[in-house]
């Protein structure tokens, strides 16, 4: 091959490569492999979310127009007035709840540790801590895989005072201060030490997991709801119980409002003939849905009183108890709750310390 074949093939060779490379670099490229997994993962996970809005259009179109109407126009107006007037205020929260479920990030680590260092830049404890800090070389190999700063763990006697005071540092002979996560940490690994998320390269705070769909470290993790596509965290975690709160309401509402007409109706001459098919689908999906949330709001309401989370309800965690000559003591329970502050304090840490908001979705804890 001569001079200018050669010259040819490389610029040919060359010219593909640069192509692939761009392929692979476009985030938002539908022609892909990956892209088309990406989307497709999309369209999957907001598949439910589309289902239940379908779910609740359908639903007020068919009360209001197929149940409460027929009985306005049959001279039952009271009975009628009465059920629309009682719906709205139902059906408004449970949408309005949805919303802001859907649309609220939980919380994650990265944002609280973003958000820590640009407010404590200039403070003088932190530029002290850090001075100090960097007097203090002695990392173990887990700190040097990080590449983060260590931890200050609490010991668990102390877990009142690090529950109620968020930003004290930990005087702990265990490890130097990290700024970047100022919380005494009580959950540890199994052999005592820090847990860390490999997947996002964060020191993980205590009630913290990672979620694999949402692929990223979610505080005070309960769950991933597929009904919302979103996780349920510390910063959602209201809207969420409102949420599954007042759609048991709705339920239960459209469920009991429904069932004596139908009846009415087929002792009727006409019958199952003469019968809405709107109206038993009505019973069917209410029936259905109350089923399943009545319980789970009874838990979650359980859960909020406990101040205990999904996770930490059916997960066993480590728990540091302290050191006796650089021995980690650690206690493995799923029944050991350090969060727990009494029904009233655990209620307001999640609805919020006003009355008048604690059933509106507003506001956060």
């Amino acid at each position: 091959m001569d001079k200018r074949g050669r010259l040819k093939l490389f610029r040919a060779i060359s010219f593909s490569f640069d192509m692939s490379n761009l392929a692979n670099k476009s985030h938002g490229g539908c022609f892909t492999v990956r892209g088309c997994q990406r989307n497709t993962m999309r369209v999957i996970n907001a598949a439910p979310v589309g289902l239940l809005c379908l779910i609740f259009l359908w639903a007020y179109w068919a009360y209001h127009f197929r149940l409460c109407g027929p009985l306005l126009a049959d001279g039952h107006m009271a009975q009628g007035v009465l059920y629309i007037v009682f719906f709205q205020p139902f059906f408004c929260l449970c949408i309005w709840s949805f919303y802001k479920t859907v649309t609220t990030s939980p919380g994650h680590s990265i944002d609280v540790i973003n958000e820590r260092e640009t407010r404590d830049e200039d403070r003088e404890d932190v530029q002290l801590l850090n001075a100090e800090q960097s007097q203090n070389n002695n990392a173990d190999d887990e700190e040097e895989v990080a590449g983060r700063r260590s931890v200050a763990i609490l010991n668990v006697e102390a877990a009142g005072e690090s529950r109620t005071s968020l930003t004290r540092p930990s005087s702990s002979n265990d490890g130097t201060v990290n700024m970047r996560n100022v919380y005494p940490l009580i959950t540890v690994k199994k052999g005592g030490g820090k847990r860390f998320c490999n997947k996002c390269r964060l020191e993980k705070f205590d009630r913290t997991h990672h979620c694999r769909i949402c692929k990223s470290c979610v505080l005070k993790m309960d769950h991933h709801c597929p009904w919302v596509n979103n996780c349920v965290g510390y910063f959602n975690y209201k809207f969420f119980y409102l949420f599954i709160l007042y759609a048991s309401f709705l339920c239960t509402y459209i469920f009991c409002t429904t069932l004596p007409p139908t009846i009415i109706m087929l002792n009727g001459p006409m019958s199952i003939f003469g019968l809405d098919l709107n109206w038993p689908v009505l019973l069917f999906i209410s029936g259905i849905f109350g089923l399943f949330l009545i319980p789970f709001s009874i838990f979650h309401t359980r859960q909020i009183l406990k101040n205990r989370t999904t996770i930490e309800f059916y997960e066993k965690a480590n728990f540091r108890l302290g050191s006796v000559n650089g021995r980690v003591d650690v206690m493995r329970s799923r029944y050991f709750n350090p969060w727990d502050l009494g029904v009233k304090q655990n209620f307001m840490q999640v609805m919020g310390p006003n009355p008048t908001k604690w059933f509106l979705p507003v506001g956060k804890p």
